[in-house]
């Protein structure tokens, strides 16, 4: 399954992950503006080091892969995405929406979408719904 990013959405949302909590240096403006703790803010930012990209995207092109497995040669067109911080059981963790396309052959087969709860650089949850 090919990840097709058109409009940069998923672009954008790992960039806001590496420059506003991964490299912050403005943890109490990022904590007042998502209503969280600025120690829970440093705490998710340290356990982000070495965030890697390539592993995320691979995680979801895997899980977009067990949905539609059938479906050959489909590409999974991001439309919307949204990012934000949440907090958990005391445990600050970022939030990703992403809507998606299911296309096939330029005919568009399904809509689906994805909830991404990333609490460390390990931890990485992904969820797909209709």
């Amino acid at each position: 399954m090919q990840i097709v990013d058109k409009y940069g959405y998923l672009e954008d949302v790992l960039n806001y992950i590496e420059k506003n909590i991964i490299e912050s240096k403005h943890f109490e403006k990022l904590a007042k503006k998502a209503r969280v703790g600025e120690g829970l803010l440093k705490k998710l930012s340290k356990e982000l080091r070495g965030f890697s990209e390539k592993y995320f995207l691979t995680a979801l092109q895997e899980k977009l892969e067990e949905r539609h497995s059938s479906l050959s040669g489909a590409e999974a067109e991001i439309f919307l995405a949204d990012v934000g911080i949440d907090v958990e059981k005391n445990k600050a963790f970022i939030l990703i929406y992403l809507n998606w396309d299911i296309v096939i052959d330029g005919e568009k087969e399904d809509k689906i979408v994805t909830t991404i709860k990333i609490y460390s650089k390990n931890n990485i949850q992904i969820r797909i719904t209709n």
